[in-house]
């Protein structure tokens, strides 16, 4: 829809400007004259191919949402009616994209739509759940409250991409760096000594020949490299893209020594605490198993609750469903069997929620002493390669000499 600059007066005879979003000009001046305002001049916005681009391509950080969350739950604990609550939170919006969602959110509430429904046109800033979330408050008369744990949750969201993060960031900078230093010396280091190699009669010893092997590679082809890896990078792109690539792909990651425990255990907080706010939330077993399935984040783990929410559906009970499912630990069977027979599950996974979370910190930030000693290994196992590659054949000339 095409954006139109505007300038205008106000009744008291004061002059206002802005942008107005219509299908053309005529029906931007009937925006302002709603807006009870006097057009003195309309015309569209240039270089909005640019402008909408860089807009979709803008994301809205959890940061971001967990901001507008709390200044909106402000707005409804003061007692501010929603609609000028979200128009004013748009006005103090400085994420351009959210700025934008948040203008066409309020128009639809102001036509009539429910704030849940306003959310929804918009999954690419606000996810299932928290939509869901919002029309439970919605129905319930909740909504305050429903924003609270909205908080909390988003919070927690946050901690645990964090944490995943920060699990697999260490090892990727240091493989990465194992790389740079492999490739400098085959690029720079190596090509010096194989002249002086190429001209002895000496025969090379074999880590000397593979090393050389790879110099001439890298130096006659490495345009096939690229175009190797970057249509390896494509292929995996487009396998994942597809349901049962992901499928396999998720799976796999839960396998990956010491990093498939992390990942495992991020999803099992995921479960425990999207669940306990949904059903806090007032919606029922069947209903939040089928949101959570959506926004786990892994689409094996997704799989496997889009079974129990079928298997809870015909009777079958919550405990027994997740014990057949084959991925949920012992102790998050044994918890849900305690709150299913106390009636008391909320709590139960909310607990199930803070043990994850303990264990996430705890497992994070001993990764270094999990790893340290494969990746001390791989290196000296590098330089050991290397070292006999320059150090072989100039022993071999020497004894050569000698003889």
């Amino acid at each position: 829809m095409p954006t139109y600059t505007y300038k205008a007066l106000t009744a008291d005879g004061s002059q206002v400007s802005g942008t107005v979003e219509a299908d053309s000009q005529p029906l931007a001046a009937m925006q302002l004259d709603k807006m009870e305002y006097i057009p003195i001049s309309i015309s569209e916005k240039k270089g909005m191919f640019l402008d909408e681009l860089a807009l979709k391509l803008e994301r809205v950080k959890t940061d971001d949402l967990i901001f507008f969350t709390r200044q909106l739950y402000t707005v409804i604990k003061a007692g501010i009616p929603l609609l000028a609550g979200i128009k004013a939170l748009e006005q103090q919006t400085e994420n351009k994209k959210l700025k934008k969602v948040l203008g066409i959110v309020a128009k639809d509430v102001d036509r009539g739509k429910s704030f849940s429904e306003s959310l929804s046109v918009h999954p690419d800033v606000f996810s299932e759940l928290f939509v869901n979330m919002i029309e439970a408050g919605e129905v319930g008369g909740s909504l305050e409250e429903i924003l609270e744990r909205l908080i909390l949750m988003l919070e927690f969201t946050r901690k645990t991409n964090s944490n995943l993060k920060a699990a697999v960031r260490y090892p990727i900078m240091v493989v990465c760096s194992l790389f740079a230093a492999f490739g400098v010396i085959i690029t720079f280091v190596i090509p010096k000594f194989a002249v002086i190699f190429e001209a002895s009669t000496v025969e090379l010893p074999i880590p000397t020949k593979i090393m050389m092997f790879i110099n001439f590679l890298v130096q006659n082809y490495w345009y096939y490299g690229l175009l190797i890896a970057g249509s390896l990078i494509t292929a995996f792109y487009l396998y994942t893209s597809r349901e049962a690539g992901r499928l396999q792909w998720d799976f796999l990651k839960l396998k990956i020594p010491v990093l498939g425990d992390v990942f495992l255990k991020v999803y099992m907080s995921r479960f425990s605490s999207m669940l306990e706010t949904l059903s806090r939330g007032g919606t029922s077993i069947v209903s939040a198993l089928d949101v959570v399935s959506r926004t786990i984040g892994n689409e094996y783990i997704a799989q496997k609750i889009k079974a129990i929410a079928e298997q809870v559906k015909t009777g079958k009970g919550i405990t027994n469903s997740l014990r057949e499912s084959k991925i949920f630990p012992p102790l998050v069977l044994h918890m849900v069997l305690t709150g299913e027979e106390t009636g008391a599950l909320d709590d139960m996974l909310a607990e199930i929620t803070s043990y994850y979370e303990r264990e996430i910190d705890y497992t994070v930030s001993r990764m270094s002493s999990y790893i340290e000693p494969i990746l001390t290994a791989g290196l000296g196992l590098m330089v050991l390669f290397i070292a006999l590659a320059i150090f072989l054949p100039w022993w071999n000339m020497m004894e050569a000499f000698k003889g």
